[in-house]
């Protein structure tokens, strides 16, 4: 079935389809929320094959839920998060922006967490961190039940002294790992989309040179010598560097696809570079130095003098 086309029947199936997703992620927000992240560019695929209807019963539901029945109202928002998601991802795609298509959508859910988390702070009379202490310490309690398991006593041991510190050091880094999150889901959103539409091609994408910017500043607080800022340069750091991974993987994808490699291969190679740390660390260093030194002009300038 082509993409294009709308006919009543196909209006009907594919709004039909959307509606049952949002039943799902309202009554069972836990269970399908893996598949639920993906929303969006299920939607940026098929919104030219959704009724106009659609976003105005997906507009009026978060209202009348929130009068009739106000304990789906999360799953409601949260549906509807996504659609808007979709949304914006689907535009910046079309007018080639990919950037964008990741930056807006992420700081759309990432300002719809914050507001969540103030909401919930307010009703239980709690401050942000409070909230953000007691995530992490029931984080670290799976953490702790799956460790009784598979370690040794003297590493279990190790790992109950260092506890109370590592929680402290999550809570202080919670936001920019949630922003990096936010920002990793919405990037693999978008290149889904992408793949489909074949509106960009992401390999080609590369961050703003003012983005260094906010590298030195972040390093400088870090260096700082006073917790506030120093903390706040490690959030900062964390965002900046997902980003400039992003840019690495672009020119790993540029050079794989420039020498003809095949698929697989290419797959080998992704799933490598997710799965190590340190092979990460090198790619988002790649990502950095790619400011200065442009390295996919350098890539097709050796594939010409070939």
């Amino acid at each position: 079935m082509p993409l294009s086309q709308r006919g009543p029947k196909t209006l009907l199936i594919t709004t039909g389809v959307f509606l049952f997703i949002g039943i799902l992620v309202v009554v069972a927000t836990a269970q399908v929320l893996p598949f639920a992240l993906f929303v969006p560019a299920l939607y940026t695929i098929f919104s030219d094959r959704v009724h106009p209807w659609f976003k105005f019963i997906l507009a009026t539901a978060i209202p009348v839920t929130f009068v009739l029945a106000p304990g789906f109202i999360e799953g409601v928002a949260l549906y509807a998060s996504l659609i808007a998601c979709g949304f914006l991802i689907r535009r910046f795609l079309t007018g080639r922006n990919a950037g964008m298509a990741v930056f807006a959508p992420s700081c759309l859910m990432f300002f719809l967490f914050v507001l969540g988390v103030w909401i919930m702070a307010v009703q239980e009379g709690a401050s942000f961190h409070d909230i953000v202490s007691r995530w992490v310490r029931e984080v670290m309690n799976q953490v702790a039940l799956v460790y009784n398991q598979i370690l040794s006593p003297g590493d279990l041991a190790e790992f109950r002294v260092s506890r109370t510190a590592m929680e402290t050091r999550l809570a202080q880094l919670f936001w920019g790992i949630m922003a990096s999150s936010v920002m990793s889901v919405m990037w693999l959103n978008v290149l889904i989309a992408a793949q489909v539409l074949k509106t960009v091609k992401l390999r080609s994408w590369k961050g703003p040179d003012w983005l260094v910017g906010f590298f030195i500043i972040a390093g400088i607080f870090i260096l700082v010598n006073y917790d506030t800022i120093r903390i706040l340069g490690l959030n900062l750091m964390i965002v900046v560097s997902q980003i400039y991974f992003f840019q690495g993987l672009a020119i790993v994808a540029a050079f794989l696809a420039g020498h003809n490699w095949s698929k697989v291969v290419r797959w080998v190679i992704y799933i490598l570079i997710l799965s190590q740390i340190y092979i990460m660390i090198a790619v988002t260093a790649l990502g950095l130095f790619d400011t200065w030194f442009n390295f996919r002009n350098r890539i097709r300038s050796s594939e010409g003098d070939r």
